[in-house]
C-alpha cells in the first residue's frame, strides 16, 4: 500500500448546507425554486425535532433571525448603517407570552 497525499476540500456553510438540501431532494434533475424552499423546510423541521426542546418556537425564531441577517446584508450592500426594522417585521416576529 503506497502513501498517497490527500487535499481535503473544505467546504464553506453554504456549500454544506446546498449539499444537504440536494440530498434532501434525492434527484439531480433541474428543479423549481420551490423544490429548494420545501427540501430545506423538510430539513430545518426534522433537525429542530431532533435538536430543540421546543422546536415549535425555535422555527420562529429561526425565521425572525434569517429575516434579520438578509435585512441587515441588504443594508450594507446599500450602505445603510442603522437598520431599519419594519414594524410588520416586528410584529410577525414578537412570540405570544
Amino acid at each position: 500500500m503506497s502513501e498517497q497525499s490527500v487535499d481535503a476540500l473544505l467546504l464553506t456553510s453554504v456549500e454544506l448546507l446546498d449539499a444537504a438540501v440536494w440530498r434532501e431532494i434525492d434527484s439531480e434533475e433541474a428543479q423549481p425554486a420551490s423544490a429548494f424552499l420545501e427540501a430545506l423546510s423538510r430539513l430545518v423541521g426534522r433537525w429542530l425535532m431532533v435538536r430543540s426542546d421546543a422546536p415549535e418556537m425555535d422555527v420562529v425564531t429561526v425565521l425572525c433571525k434569517a429575516r434579520g441577517y438578509i435585512a441587515r446584508q441588504r443594508n450594507a450592500r446599500r450602505g445603510i448603517d442603522s437598520p431599519r426594522v419594519h414594524f410588520a417585521l416586528l410584529v410577525q416576529c414578537q412570540l405570544p407570552t
